[in-house]
């Protein structure tokens, strides 16, 4: 018998070596799109938080701004006022001070703003109102009001205001509640330099809270996923129900590393804006028309675009022209709008 030889079937070396080859240019060039895919869904992701993040902090910036100055139907620059509040310090608002900044803040600021930030400080009647309905004498130490609907507290800051006048006292006693029917407020000596008001008020003129706000950029003392500080807009108000006492600071949006504002005024009493101004700049705060916002926004995400000084860093100015530095590698954009205080135009 005759035995077949039957050959061997495989791979040799050759078709070995070129299999190898295939599969690495394969998996590089999948590696190379799964990278380029997740770069690009963190980039379009930190876009998308960016923006979302700029349009409410702007929007909640450009609500107070256009506010300042408000007591009813008329403005702190169109009436006369009255204060007999106490502390004089707090209770302040007069045209010179219903919108007063603080440019590049130093080390040890009295809100813990980010060293180099601006901050803004607000000063306007609250949006609740109720109406007078009693005691409306100026020998009278106290007032009536219809119902306390809008939860005044002992100790609050409180403006009575007509289309002509206005007087700011402090709550000395404890008023009904809400639904309690006819409340008394009470502004007798001790928290007031006085207890009479300035005039008569009819039965039309409204009582308000004194709303303070500060806006400013804090450090939220989280870190992103690299150990990246990540700072916040937050603000701190002191308003009605607070019993005069300002709250806490507050974190209104994260991601914004710097806040830069300039303020127009005008020059010639002509109601028309003339120059922008830096708040150390500023002689006369009653002359500002307009407040120019600039927020620097950064995502959470690090290292999604090229740092400061490498080849594909990102290539980005702020409003006066100067690269803004990226040392983390994470997206940012700058974003600036112009805002008109309502209560200058009037």
């Amino acid at each position: 018998m005759r035995l077949k030889r039957v050959k061997q079937l495989g791979f040799g070396l050759v078709e070995l070596m070129i299999a190898v080859t295939l599969g690495i240019l394969l998996s590089t060039a999948v590696i190379q799109v799964f990278l380029a895919t997740s770069t690009s869904s963190k980039m379009l992701d930190s876009m998308a938080q960016i923006q979302e993040n700029a349009r409410f902090a702007m929007r909640f910036l450009s609500r107070e701004i256009r506010m300042a100055g408000y007591m009813g139907c008329s403005s702190i620059g169109a009436a006369g006022f009255n204060n007999i509040a106490l502390p004089a310090s707090t209770a302040i608002f007069s045209p010179g001070t219903a919108l007063v900044g603080v440019d590049d803040v130093g080390a040890g600021d009295a809100l813990s703003a980010v060293v180099g930030t601006d901050r803004v400080t607000v000063r306007r009647a609250s949006d609740q109102f109720v109406t007078l309905t009693g005691n409306l004498a100026p020998d009278n130490a106290n007032i009536k009001i219809e119902d306390n609907s809008v939860g005044f507290v002992k100790e609050d800051f409180v403006m009575v205001t007509d289309c002509l006048n206005g007087d700011m006292f402090r709550i000395t006693n404890t008023p009904k509640k809400k639904g309690e029917g006819t409340a008394t407020l009470v502004h007798s000596n001790g928290s007031n330099s006085d207890n009479r008001l300035s005039k008569i008020y009819t039965g039309e003129a409204e009582v308000f809270g004194f709303q303070v706000t500060d806006f400013f950029i804090g450090d939220t003392g989280r870190k992103s996923s690299a150990g990246n500080p990540i700072n916040a807009l937050y603000f701190q108000q002191l308003t009605l129900t607070s019993g005069g006492v300002a709250t806490a600071p507050i974190e209104l949006v994260e991601g914004i590393e710097n806040m830069q504002l300039s303020y127009g005024v005008d020059t010639n009493a002509d109601r028309a804006v003339d120059i922008y101004q830096t708040a150390a700049d500023v002689a006369d705060w009653a002359a500002v028309l307009s407040v120019r916002i600039e927020l620097i926004m950064y995502g959470s995400q690090d290292n999604v675009v090229g740092r400061t000084g490498a080849a594909d860093a990102q290539q980005l100015s702020d409003a006066s022209g100067d690269l803004v530095a990226n040392n983390d590698g994470r997206l940012r954009q700058v974003f600036t709008n112009v805002f008109t205080i309502r209560n200058r135009l009037q």
